[in-house]
This record gives C-alpha cells, sequence and structure tokens, in this order.
C-alpha cells in the first residue's frame, strides 16, 4: 500500500520543510505533494521554482525527528510531486487556470480553492482541474448534484484533517467533512495535512482512524489517503498529456494503464448483452407477468364472445319461467278434467244397476 500527503507548504524554510518531509518518511508516507498557494490571480511570476528535497539515508539515520520509524523507511525514497493551489475569489481568477496557461503546466498537479459558490459549482465542471479544496474559507453551502459531477469528471475532493486540531476552524470542518460524505457517498475524497508544523503531522493509520470518525467506511478512510491520491496523480498525468504520454517509470505506467481501465469500466457502457443469473430471474419473472396478463386478456376476450350466449340462455330460461305457470294452470284442468269423467262414470254405473234392478 502506497500512502500519500498531497498538501505539503513549499514556503517554508528549506531546513524545516527538510525535517517534515523526514517525518513523513519516519510515519510511512511514499510521495508527497509540494504546494505553491497563490492568491488571487496568477501571473507568470507564479511559474514553477520548487525545488525537491534531497532525503538522503544518511538524514535518516541521524535525524533527531521524533515519529514511529516505518520498517524499511531507511531504504526507499519520497516521491516529490509540486502542485499548484489557487484561491479563486472570483471568476476571473478561476478563467486564468486552463490547459493554454504555462504557469499551469509547469505543475505536476493544479487545485483550486473555491470563495464562491458560482467558482465551485464552474470547478466542478472544468477539465484542467485535479483537486479541489475545501477548507474554512469556503464558506457556502454544497449542493449534492455539483459533487457527484465532479466525481463523474474525475475531480478529487481534499480537506485538510489539520483544522480538527485547531478550536475554531474545527466545528466549520464538521460541517464540511459531513455534507461531503452525505453528498459522495465517501468518492473521491481526500485528506491531507497542509503541512506546516510537525505537530499537527499524523501516520496513514492514524488518519484512517479519523475519517472513519468523520462518517466514512474504514476501506473509504484508507483510500482517502492511499488510492485517491493515486488517482489524483494519474488523472494530472492525463491531464497534461491529453492522449500521449512519455513516462519513465514502468510501475507508474503501470498504475496509470489500470486507471484508464477502470475509469473506462465506471463510466462506459460494457457491451455485454448477456443478462446476468439475477437479471434473468426477474426477466422470467416479468415473462410470466407478461404471460398472465395475456391469459387474463385471452378469458376477457372469451367472456365477451359468450356473453350473447349468456344472455340468450337467460332469455330462455326467463320464458321458462314464465310458461311454468301456463303449464302448471293446463296440469290443473286436466285434473278437474279427469275427476269430472271419473264422477259422470259413477254416476252412469249407479244408473245401470237401478235400471237392472
Amino acid at each position: 500500500m502506497v500512502y500519500y500527503d498531497l498538501n505539503v507548504d513549499a514556503s517554508l524554510p528549506e531546513a524545516k520543510l527538510k525535517n517534515i518531509l523526514l517525518l513523513h518518511t519516519k510515519l510511512g508516507y511514499d510521495s508527497v505533494a509540494l504546494t505553491h498557494t497563490v492568491d488571487g490571480k496568477i501571473s507568470y511570476k507564479d511559474i514553477c521554482k520548487i525545488k525537491k528535497i534531497e532525503i538522503k539515508e544518511e538524514d535518516l539515520e541521524n535525524s533527531t525527528v521524533s515519529g514511529w520509524m516505518n520498517v524499511g523507511s531507511a531504504n526507499k525514497t519520497l516521491k516529490q510531486y509540486t502542485r499548484l493551489e489557487v484561491i479563486c475569489k472570483t471568476m476571473a481568477d478561476f478563467n486564468l487556470i486552463n490547459s493554454n496557461n504555462p504557469v499551469v503546466n509547469s505543475y505536476d498537479i493544479v487545485s483550486i480553492v473555491p470563495v464562491d459558490p458560482a467558482i465551485f459549482n464552474a470547478a466542478c465542471n472544468s477539465n484542467d482541474i485535479d483537486i479541489i479544496t475545501v477548507n474554512t474559507q469556503s464558506k457556502f453551502l454544497i449542493k449534492p448534484e455539483r459533487v457527484r459531477q465532479a466525481i463523474a469528471k474525475g475531480i478529487f475532493l481534499e480537506l485538510l484533517y489539520t483544522n480538527v486540531f485547531h478550536d475554531k476552524d474545527r466545528p466549520a470542518f464538521f460541517n464540511m467533512i459531513s455534507s461531503l460524505v452525505r453528498s459522495s457517498f465517501g468518492k473521491n475524497i481526500i485528506l491531507s495535512s497542509s503541512g506546516k508544523s510537525q505537530t499537527t503531522l499524523r501516520s496513514p493509520y492514524d488518519i484512517s482512524n479519523l475519517g472513519h470518525l468523520f462518517g466514512l467506511t474504514f476501506d473509504q478512510a484508507k483510500a482517502s489517503v492511499s488510492k485517491h491520491p493515486h488517482s489524483a496523480v494519474l488523472h494530472a498525468i492525463t491531464r497534461k498529456t491529453k492522449g500521449t504520454a512519455i513516462v519513465s517509470d514502468p510501475s507508474l505506467l503501470k498504475d496509470l494503464e489500470l486507471w484508464k481501465i477502470e475509469r473506462k469500466e465506471d463510466t462506459q457502457p460494457t457491451g455485454n448483452l448477456i443478462p446476468h443469473n439475477k437479471h434473468k430471474d426477474n426477466k422470467d419473472n416479468n415473462d410470466n407477468n407478461n404471460n398472465d396478463e395475456i391469459n387474463d386478456e385471452e378469458i376477457l376476450e372469451l367472456e365477451e364472445e359468450t356473453l350473447p350466449s349468456k344472455q340468450t340462455a337467460t332469455t330462455t330460461t326467463s320464458t321458462t319461467t314464465k310458461k311454468q305457470p301456463i303449464v302448471k294452470s293446463n296440469k290443473k284442468q286436466q285434473t278437474q278434467s279427469s275427476t269430472l269423467t271419473q264422477s259422470t262414470k259413477m254416476d252412469l254405473d249407479d244408473g245401470n244397476k237401478r235400471k237392472r234392478e
């Protein structure tokens, strides 16, 4: 696992900056970004003049910097990137940050600190920015749809965890990180130190625990100091090259290709027309539902077709019911006639007997 701190103040004296970088090495960091901050408009005098600090093994062995000694830190080198950070107060300050500006192209990483919500909204849709730093100067409401737009563009959102150690900045910091975590669901968040002193610098493991307290999961908190900063560096490389690049480090080239593949998988359709098993089950259920609907429709059609026959049947039954009393009356007449014939026969028999006598 490679750990990053992408915000180290490059304007510090060389001796103090060297001690801070030595502490980074001892705490387990692998890469840092030396940051040049511009307040307002950038000019030609802001072109990159940052000199990378050379750290030798003797410096690590002889340093009196207190800190947890990472295993194998004496044999590894600390990668150093250059970073431009612009505090944008107006849209004119923001419009100067573009790929045609040689000052911007002289740095490895480009970031801004938006003071106005309009600048933040414009930065979320920019192709010339790698990181948006949200600090105590950004006193505005962050909209979730803008944050998700920045994530779709591959832009990362940075928070400075050193604000936790200052009483004045602590409430605003917790409000900012809670809103960002809710809006981004923990994606594309970077935690940096803005290291200006050794007392506020913490190890990557401590930052992971802090990130979990801020509302991130353990994996997201760990990615905020490892995977996400690494992806921001790769985003800066692709932004500067725009299709072609000459990379001297083979491992970086491999990471760059893997990162591009991950980005394509996240943003482009796979083209696979064969559904997954779980989608097949849903499809079968939908087909069954459609069949049920078809069967219901067929039943309704059959019922409509059989309606006339039913009506005729009802009419016949009604007629039969009406004729039933007539039939009953005929039966009564028959019974009456039969009784009459029987009575007449009896009378005739009686008359014949009398004559014989």
